[in-house]
């Protein structure tokens, strides 16, 4: 189930079987997700040990002391310390309310602030670059299974806007060509219907001619060359690999720069910041809101049409 599962005592198991079994089955995460958390959960097992204590008797500053080590001796950035602390409120909260223990030793742990940054974007020239370059390797070898299917994931990915966990669990019976939409699976198993254009249409169809005759009881789209689903990695490589061949250099390029791509070339081509919030399986319209500040060259001409200094200093050049 977890890998440190042996280091640990019967009641520590019993915890952590209980909490995995509420996230895959309560909060539906995904097996990314459960990987993160665990692994998490793993590293401040390690950090008791070194106590002499498990997670049967953890006290508030047993949690403190453990983002000191991350702080001073792992030298994690502030945004890392958070996510960690993510967890281990979770993970201590879930005991709590299930009645494991009587106290959350995370109730004195203090916010750890976290500066936003804005998502990293890839620009409308190289985001063609890069499917011009699949599409044309597709059709200098259009029988290569590996070829015809990344240049249909990529397509997918910026038509879209879904994320790496959702694509790598897209099956045939999602897809309606008729509508040109794709039903996906998001965060907290809630689905949600999805476009696509005819770019993307072309290459899934022309992935699929090779799919159904390679794989055809195969129970997600996106397989390696066994048939098993692309990993979460597994799509990263293809996303890096992609972009070193299209000659994008000098940026990092990770599959989820497509959705932060999609979302900011749809809000910059006039699209509503709803159909975008719909689109991404957004929650809250603020997580959302985040792209306004992506376009610079849109929002300045907003600016210089619409505020009335901007305006009167331009009629006055005039």
């Amino acid at each position: 189930m977890y890998r440190f599962e042996s280091q640990c005592s019967e009641k520590e198991r019993e915890y952590l079987r209980a909490y995995w079994n509420y996230l895959q089955n309560e909060r539906r995460c995904s097996p990314h997700t459960l990987e993160n958390y665990f692994r998490v959960l793993g590293q401040f097992v390690e950090f008791l040990r070194t106590r002499g204590k498990d997670l049967c008797f953890v006290d508030t500053q047993d949690v403190n002391d453990f983002f000191v080590y991350l702080r001073v001796h792992r030298k994690l950035k502030r945004i890392s310390q958070s996510h960690r602390a993510s967890v281990l409120r979770s993970f201590f909260r879930f005991l709590r309310r299930r009645g494991f223990l009587s106290e959350n030793p995370c109730d004195g742990l203090g916010q750890l602030r976290v500066e936003k940054k804005l998502p990293q974007f890839l620009t409308q020239e190289e985001v063609t670059k890069i499917l011009d370059t699949l599409e044309r390797e597709r059709d200098e070898h259009p029988r290569d299974f590996s070829r015809v299917r990344n240049w249909a994931l990529l397509e997918l990915l910026y038509a879209s806007g879904v994320r790496v966990s959702e694509a790598s669990r897209i099956r045939l019976e999602d897809i309606d060509f008729t509508k040109n939409t794709i039903r996906v699976r998001g965060k907290g198993g809630k689905e949600r219907i999805v476009p696509f254009n005819e770019a993307t249409r072309k290459a899934l169809e022309k992935y699929l001619e090779l799919w159904r005759t390679a794989f055809p009881k195969a129970e997600f789209l996106f397989v390696n060359r066994s048939g098993k689903p692309l990993t979460p990695r597994g799509i990263r490589n293809i996303v890096e690999n992609a972009a070193s061949r299209a000659g994008i250099w000098g940026k990092r390029v990770f599959p989820h720069i497509f959705r932060h791509s999609f979302a900011t070339h749809f809000l910059a081509g006039g699209g509503e910041l709803r159909v975008i919030q719909e689109a991404l399986g957004h929650s809250s319209l603020s997580t959302t809101q985040v792209y306004t500040h992506l376009d610079w060259d849109k929002m300045k001409k907003v600016y210089e049409n619409a505020h009335p200094h901007a305006r009167r200093a331009r009629e006055k050049e005039t």
